[in-house]
């Protein structure tokens, strides 16, 4: 079996089965399973808290573990904001976290951010504090905005970058899937995609930046497509799903 987290697509000649990032239709021979959906199993454990400002469903298999109580200890800034205890409005500009210096387009995009207001980086790679941040998402909930590129582009691949920035209740501004408002609501992200250039993207965080009820629109669309007011994951991804496809085995 074939199993990436990278912008690579299987090859079916070498592999009975694989679990990846492309739109592919394999029949029972291949599940996407984005690197995102498997970011999402350990937020839920993170939440799995008794001062955690998200809530699981009693019957979550999560509950099943006995909860800690060190998430707002942890995550001030992001437990205030989610819990309206401070005004989302009154955050810094941006946010940036990346170790890969080999991604042009990102770099460059970071680049063109900065004409709005500078953009704070905490990772390796345009560094602006000086360290590197050890807790990303408490870093992303102090910032209206997180740049969250891929390292490359390739239709269907998402990884865990648009969810850190949900997670953190910051506004992202995405890059890299062109099909990515199949897995995420296009109305609470900047989709980088659907403009002609950076230019007119800029422009569009610009007006975002400086209109606040448009801006808080966004922030507050459920990140998930919904059809008749429920929210669904695209093509139905479930564990369930992957317990069955990996059942074959």
């Amino acid at each position: 079996m074939f199993y990436t987290g990278e912008n690579e697509s299987p090859n079916f000649n070498l592999f009975d089965y694989a679990i990846g990032f492309d739109e592919l239709d394999f029949r029972d021979r291949y599940l996407r399973m984005p690197l995102y959906y498997d970011r999402l199993h350990h937020k839920a454990e993170s939440v799995n808290d008794t001062t955690a400002p998200y809530k699981l469903k009693d019957n979550s298999l999560y509950t099943l573990k006995k909860p800690s109580h060190h998430f707002k200890e942890n995550h001030p800034n992001l437990c205030a904001v989610v819990n309206d205890e401070s005004d989302p409005l009154k955050r810094g500009f941006a946010s940036f976290v990346a170790s890969n210096p080999n991604a042009p387009k990102r770099n460059a995009f970071y680049e063109a951010l900065n004409s709005i207001e500078p953009v704070t980086g905490g990772g390796a790679v345009k560094n602006t504090l000086g360290y590197k941040v050890e807790n990303k998402s408490e870093f992303l909930s102090q910032y209206k905005f997180n740049l969250c590129f891929e390292n490359s582009q390739g239709y269907g691949y998402v990884t865990e970058k648009i969810i850190d920035a949900y997670f953190s209740h910051t506004i992202p501004i995405y890059w890299g899937s062109p099909s990515v408002a199949k897995d995420f609501n296009p109305k609470s992200f900047v989709n980088v995609h659907d403009f002609k250039d950076f230019d007119e993207a800029i422009d569009y965080v610009r007006y975002l930046h400086t209109h606040p009820n448009a801006y808080l629109d966004m922030l507050y669309e459920n990140p998930l497509n919904e059809i008749d007011g429920k929210a669904y994951f695209y093509q139905n991804l479930s564990f369930k799903k992957s317990l069955i496809f990996l059942k074959r085995f």
